[in-house]
């Protein structure tokens, strides 16, 4: 039996939730999930595991964003043996950092995540979603849909309740946000509610809603942004992109408006065909299934058995410091002698400590 222990954010409404509940749902049957198993994988921020049995191999199943890992993120590799990350992008940023990186898929569940007879007439509908405005290109797509005034249509933007930045002023007539968390089958009903669904993120590790879309038969525009490049090819419409600053480090991909523009304006004049050819694509989302996934998953790992230890093992980071200036503290349970200009070994509290009160170099 290969034994595994498989862990992380576990909340399905977000990424990485969404991400661990996939794999947990299709363990092959030579698996056996055990928490003191030789291989540890955690899927997650690499700063969320909080440590592991003596002994283990320990996996980051992780991703980013933009073309530049944070600090917090690379400081935190050197904790694990081996990083997982869902991506070609992410293979080559995170491989800048370490040198065990590989890719393995997300997933599909093809059983729920299909095609039905749902009927598109009246009301052009447009949708899109996410739980980070800026990053999801969700103000780039109220921008095209209010920039094109196309009569008898509507953008329905599904927002996570908890998202801080989801504009507050009204974003333009006929344009509704759904800011409720929904279950499996309301978020279902409401991708099947779409006449085109818009997926045009600046940065992504994967993408499983516009891969969702797409294995519901539901024309869906892209934008050729990391993650969701290994499967913008089943997609309706691919919008280019640009390089931009990112709001949190490094650059990230900006969708061309011009382009999303007339890429709506094909699908609201073309609804019919859009659809049948959209609804053909989708048994091609077959090769993200998440069987498929899980089976790659296993296949990256080390066999693993059971360990015979009850000692556990915590995270040791730390940071390097210089100070601006000669200090004496108390930081948690620690006194410290600080000498400007002397390079010093702390942990990441502590720099965060130092680093807030504005004393660093």
């Amino acid at each position: 039996m290969n034994y595994q222990s498989w862990h992380g954010f576990n909340n399905p409404n977000f990424g990485y939730g969404a991400m661990l509940e996939g794999f947990l749902k299709h363990v092959p049957a030579t698996v056996e999930l055990n928490d003191k198993a030789s291989v540890n994988v955690f899927m997650g921020v690499p700063f969320g595991i909080k440590g592991w049995y003596e002994g283990q191999h320990r996996v980051l199943f992780s991703m980013w964003e933009t073309d530049t890992l944070p600090k917090s993120f690379i400081r935190w590799l050197d904790q694990y043996d081996q990083i997982l990350v869902p991506c070609d992008h992410n293979v080559e940023l995170f491989s800048q950092h370490h040198d065990n990186v590989s890719y393995v898929p997300l997933g599909v569940d093809r059983t729920f995540w299909k095609p039905s007879d749902v009927t598109h007439d009246g009301t052009y509908r447009f949708h899109a979603g996410g739980s980070l405005w800026k990053r999801k290109g969700l103000d780039v797509v109220v921008e095209a849909f209010n920039k094109i005034k196309l009569p008898n249509a509507e953008l329905h933007i599904k927002a996570a309740p908890h998202a801080k930045d989801v504009p507050t002023k009204k974003l333009g007539d006929n344009i509704y946000l759904h800011r409720n968390w929904m279950s499996l089958e309301e978020q279902k009903d409401w991708f099947q509610q779409a006449d085109c669904y818009i997926a045009v993120s600046r940065g992504e590790g994967f993408g499983l809603m516009p891969l969702q879309s797409i294995a519901l038969g539901i024309p869906t525009i892209v934008s050729d942004s990391t993650g969701q490049s290994q499967f913008s090819d089943l997609a309706s419409d691919v919008v280019p992109c640009e390089k931009s600053r990112a709001e949190t480090i490094g650059y990230w991909d900006e969708p061309n408006l011009d382009y999303l523009c007339e890429t709506m304006i094909n699908h609201y004049n073309n609804r019919e065909t859009k659809h049948q050819l959209a609804r053909s694509m989708a048994p091609k989302t077959e090769k993200f299934s998440w069987k498929k996934a899980t089976n790659k998953l296993v296949a990256a790992l080390p066999e693993g058995s059971l360990l015979k230890t009850d000692t556990w093992v915590l995270p040791h980071v730390t940071v390097n410091v210089t100070l601006n200036r000669n200090l004496k503290c108390d930081i948690g349970k620690e006194s410290f002698n600080f000498t400007k200009g002397v390079t010093y070994e702390v942990s990441e509290n502590v720099y965060e400590v130092l680093s807030n009160a504005k004393v660093l170099a």
